[in-house]
């Protein structure tokens, strides 16, 4: 292996750097040189350590014509035609073996590949890559390195701190052991034993011949806790004492995959391509990622003959979003649930033929063999999974949405007092469950002590009693700058839900746009009810008189509103926004107060909510205990609005202009924080 350990600064510009020899890299580079891509390119590899060790051991299933097993072919050390489960009967693969590969095996022959291609490694730490106009930078501990493009397996910043994403390991144990005596069946490996203690987690044996006397036996936890080494090295001992006799060990193995729901972003930087785990090659629900890290390799030597390297980012497997959803569904269980894994995977291997599994794992099997498999599985656990992963994806509002939303028009097909009341108890039970609960947590999006809470909530309550009293004597003002800045509130928040902050003038823009559509289409959608409500506040009653004009304008300022937002859905393909769309549409078969109410506390409070329990990284519960005194507060606000402004409280055409001045003053106050907590700076 050529090592470089100095770097000189008129030397320091390459076509391609790789930082980082792990298999992934090591996978693209053997592609590109077969293919002599990295002729007359100028090389550089980036690499910490100097992979003279069998670090880790590579295994995959494939058809023996497949490429993989074609051009790797000279380092397979071991190819497996049988297989038990469980320590069950041999089931017969040779159609589709199980071919392993020694990670020294790997690094060597790249190294020799890089050096009859004459391309160095520089044995140093990367800390950064930074981005110039015309290069990018990675800066290592030796120096500093320029190029235009740049294979990155090192940095990337893996947030799974978010509370919603799943993050389990997969960490393993193993020792390569040899006996006096033949114990093994060198062309058959066990996949997985679970006769094992599984210690509230989901635990098996795994066991790869290399010889009738010699083979690897790994102890592998699948838990949200990394298997002890010291727990493992006795466990694995005790079973070895048992079953192989007199033996002696060689070596020992230890390591650790994720096993995520979390998806790595493509890097920011159009010529830097992430690689490895950080391009999402690890199948989540079992740790392969050997064979998507060849296939990934292929795609990125298609591409760079094809040239196409100006946005080497966007690089990726295409995946199925189904098998992400059932992955998702197994790490749920092993998550809260542990104990079952060992039904479900000893159920799985015994109800299907190995090679079918195989195909499942590979992402390659039609709808109708999941569901034959699915059908074998034990359903309860899953059924559990299910409404977690609903939970999780914050699709259980939309369910109980629509099934409220159901049991309004049944109610309202036989009798429409009785559909009224029911309506009016339902937004009243969503506003004080979320609705304002969201924004009395406004006092926790800053640093405070007793006295700043206090001056907090006199300021807060001045703002709100300010604007009331604007209300009363510039009450058409009052309504311009109320739906301007909501605008602007909802449309931020539904920013931040696609992961868009509003810190330059064109978010600024793009956000007043966005929530201002929501607006527009609820209140021309239902002008007439609108019209009613804005003209029975004192001082506004000659909207009644432009009654014609405005209705006129209605149907096209709808339609353009729904456009524009179904645009932006088009655009930014988030199911946030398509969620939002569904729910502005439903809204638009009922009344006012019930369409409104539809997208204020099922889109815009339950967003906010998860917004204030991600960043400021406290539970619900919490959460209402914190907002429970000042939601009291705004309850006795909304008692003193309606009585200072209607003398008929049984009156709905009374109550529903003070429940909208109520509002707007709370609103103005909360969304000056609520834009402070999205952009702290």
């Amino acid at each position: 292996m050529k090592l470089s350990s100095q770097v000189t600064n008129n030397e320091n510009v390459y076509d391609y750097i790789f930082s980082g020899l792990g298999a992934s890299n090591s996978l693209i580079i053997l592609s590109l040189l077969e293919d002599n891509l990295l002729l007359n390119k100028k090389i550089a590899i980036i690499e910490p350590s100097l992979k003279t060790i069998n670090d880790k051991t590579y295994c995959f299933w494939a058809y023996p014509e497949d490429p993989i097993v074609i051009k790797l072919r000279s380092i397979i050390r071991h190819e497996y035609k049988n297989i038990t489960i469980n320590g069950g009967a041999q089931q017969d693969i040779s159609t589709q073996p199980y071919y392993l590969i020694r990670s020294i095996d790997l690094y060597s022959l790249v190294s020799k590949r890089l050096e009859n291609a004459k391309i160095p490694i520089f044995n140093c730490f990367v800390n950064e890559i930074v981005s110039s106009e015309d290069y990018y930078t990675l800066k290592t501990s030796n120096g500093s390195f320029k190029t235009q493009h740049i294979f990155n397996s090192v940095i990337s910043k893996h947030e799974t701190s978010d509370i919603e994403e799943i993050c389990l390991h997969q960490s393993f144990y193993g020792l390569r052991v040899k006996c006096n005596t033949a114990q093994f069946q060198e062309s058959t490996f066990e996949m997985m034993n679970f006769n094992i203690d599984q210690n509230n987690y989901t635990q098996f044996l795994y066991t790869l011949p290399y010889s009738d006397k010699e083979a690897l036996i790994e102890l592998t936890r699948f838990g949200n806790e990394k298997v002890e080494i010291d727990y493992a090295k006795k466990l694995l001992l005790e079973q070895l004492n048992i079953k192989l006799g007199c033996y002696e060990i060689l070596d020992e193995e230890i390591g650790c995959i994720p096993m995520t729901t979390y998806l790595h972003k493509p890097s920011v930087y159009k010529g830097v391509l992430n690689t490895g785990i950080h391009a999402n090659l690890i199948k989540p629900s079992t740790g392969y990622g050997f064979k998507n890290m060849f296939l990934f390799a292929e795609m990125v030597k298609k591409e760079i003959m094809q040239n196409n390297v100006k946005n080497l980012n966007s690089i990726s497997l295409t995946k199925k979003k189904r098998y992400r959803f059932y992955d998702t569904l197994l790490l749920i269980i092993l998550l809260y649930w542990p104990k079952e894994g060992k039904k479900i995977f000893t159920k799985l291997f015994s109800s299907q033929h190995v090679n079918t599994i195989f195909s499942f794992l590979d992402e390659q099997t039609s709808i109708a063999q999941e569901i034959n498999i699915f059908k074998s599985l034990p359903i309860t656990p899953f059924l559990k999974s299910l409404v977690i992963y609903a939970q999780k994806k914050q699709l259980l509002r939309y369910i109980a949405t629509s099934i409220v939303l159901f049991a309004y028009f049944v109610i309202s097909q036989y009798n429409q007092t009785i559909a009224s009341y029911y309506s009016y108890s339902a937004i009243i039970l969503g506003m004080f469950w979320v609705g304002i609960p969201h924004g009395a947590l406004d006092h926790l999006t800053f640093s405070y002590n007793k006295k700043s809470l206090s001056k907090f909530i006199i300021k807060y309550l001045a703002t709100i009693l300010m604007y009331y009293f604007i209300w009363q004597i510039l009450p058409f003002l009052s309504l311009l700058v109320f739906i301007i800045y909501s605008s602007f509130h909802f449309g931020e928040s539904e920013l931040q839900e696609i992961e868009i902050k509003v810190t330059s003038y064109t978010t600024y823009i793009k956000a007043l746009i966005v929530g201002a559509s929501i607006l527009l289409f609820i209140i021309f959608t239902h002008i007439q009810e609108s019209i009613d409500i804005i003209a029975n506040i004192n001082g506004l009653e000659f909207i009644k008189l432009n009654e014609e004009i405005i209705v006129k304008y209605a149907v096209p300022a709808s339609v353009l509103a729904f456009f524009y937002l179904l645009l932006i859905a088009v655009y930014t393909n988030k199911t946030s926004v398509y969620k939002l769309l569904i729910l502005l549409i439903v809204g638009a078969f009922t009344n006012l107060l019930i369409a409104f109410s539809i997208y204020f506390i099922c889109q815009h409070s339950l967003n906010a909510w998860s917004h204030l329990k991600h960043q400021l990284k406290v539970n619900s519960t919490r959460l209402y205990k914190k907002a429970l005194p000042h939601t009291i507060g705004a309850f006795v606000i909304l008692i003193v609005c309606i009585l200072l402004n209607t003398h008929e409280t049984n009156q709905i055409n009374t109550l529903l202009p003070s429940f909208f001045i109520f509002l707007a003053c709370i609103s103005l106050p909360h969304f000056v924080f609520m834009h402070l907590f999205y952009n702290p700076k």
